[in-house]
């Protein structure tokens, strides 16, 4: 990883003050539409772990790309936020049920408009659905990375959507 690549983390916050996590200093709550975002669960925490955690640092676990510093967003508003506020990488591990216009515009946004028009990268995960075709949002776009579940065999997680849509895998 690289401090100049900023992953927004889109979800329900992230522990700001976190030991283990590289964690970037503009943060954005979309419920209050304020700033710093608000802590609403762990699984935003959880996600940025797999993503940012600090290596060799003797505290929790070591991630993917350490050097990323991780932005705390809260959803639909934050996909706009992210990309205006220099993320490089959008990641989205959550799914709805329902299709909305506004998300659907703010991933086209950030995909074209990001890192300065050339476009961020934007991930969503398929949805934890038991289906054989991919959830939205993941499936809104041709140009967003769907990423499904594996388990501890490399097997597909049974309760991971797939499909035609489904770019990659990820324990």
């Amino acid at each position: 990883g690289s401090q100049n690549v900023i992953v927004a983390i889109v979800d329900q916050g992230i522990q700001l003050d976190h030991p283990d996590l590289n964690v970037h200093s503009i943060s954005y709550d979309t419920e209050s539409g304020t700033s710093p975002s608000r802590v609403l669960g762990t699984h935003g925490t959880n996600c940025a772990g797999f993503i940012s955690a600090k290596t060799n640092n003797s505290i929790g676990i070591a991630s993917l790309a350490p050097d990323c510093p991780s932005m705390s967003i809260k959803r639909a508003d934050g996909i706009n936020f992210a990309w205006r506020n220099g993320a490089s990488v959008i990641s989205n591990s959550w799914s709805s049920s329902v299709a909305y216009s506004i998300i659907n515009d703010a991933i086209s946004n950030a995909l074209t408009s990001g890192r300065s028009g050339k476009g961020c990268v934007v991930v969503f995960a398929t949805g934890n659905d038991y289906s054989s075709t991919v959830g939205y949002p993941a499936n809104c776009n041709p140009d967003i990375l769907a990423v499904g579940s594996n388990n501890r065999n490399g097997s597909r997680s049974s309760f991971s959507n797939y499909g035609t849509a489904l770019d990659i895998v990820a324990p």
